[in-house]
């Protein structure tokens, strides 16, 4: 049997290793587990679905979501809107909706994990967006956790002023970069996008959220 590490597995499936460990868990991948680390049997790798495909750019994946919002505010061609609508209807077909949209927005902020003193003052920082599990649509309560977005041109002055350091097994804090006006609160589907970055509780809620808005729409 061929083995593979959480790392490699999760680049082929271009999702985060979070996601492959919670995979694992729910038994969509075969693995077992050494020393405290995972080894994914690589003949289960079929059983995670069908590739997404290339993740989208940065332009493109925020694209996606005023497609979704009906926002015509993020430039794009007529034809890159009828596709994106297409692919849109394909996901929310899926079996799989929210993997494949965590695989197909990967590219949509630059992640970074820290660890804080006091995470909970980030909230009254207007320089944060809160979403993720942060963002009271997740459904779920998670105290001491500052998940959000930064402009790119706050970030350096956000991590000084809350003196947050990279983070080495105690991480209490994640940001995502981006150069990009931040509405708030953040557009739903970005929230569905960081949820399906987690683990097994998170992804079932980024679900949640899919399933809503496919029932409306």
């Amino acid at each position: 049997m061929v083995q593979l590490s959480v790392p490699d597995v999760a680049s082929q499936l271009n999702v985060s290793p979070q996601r492959v460990r919670a995979m694992l868990r729910s038994g969509i991948l075969r693995g077992e587990q050494l020393g405290g680390r995972w080894l994914v049997d690589a003949a289960s790798l079929g059983a995670a679905g069908k590739p997404a495909g290339r993740p989208f750019s940065e332009r493109v994946a925020w694209g996606l979501v005023s497609v979704v919002e009906g926002d015509v505010a993020v430039e794009l061609a007529p034809s890159e809107r009828s596709r994106l609508k297409g692919r849109w209807n394909a996901l929310l077909d899926s079996d799989d909706c929210a993997r494949l949209l965590g695989a197909v927005m990967a590219r949509r902020a630059e992640r970074s994990r820290w660890s804080a003193p006091d995470p909970a003052g980030l909230f009254d920082d207007d320089r944060f967006v809160p979403s993720g599990k942060s963002d009271p649509r997740s459904g779920i309560s998670a105290r001491g956790y500052a998940e959000g977005y930064v402009q790119g041109s706050d970030f350096e002055d956000l991590v000084a002023d809350h003196l947050l350091v990279p983070a080495r097994g105690r991480e209490n804090v994640l940001l995502r970069k981006v150069y990009r006006p931040l509405p708030v609160p953040l557009p739903w589907l970005v929230v569905a996008a960081d949820l399906a970055d987690g683990d097994a509780r998170e992804v079932q809620q980024a679900e949640l959220l899919l399933k809503r808005y496919a029932a409306r729409a």
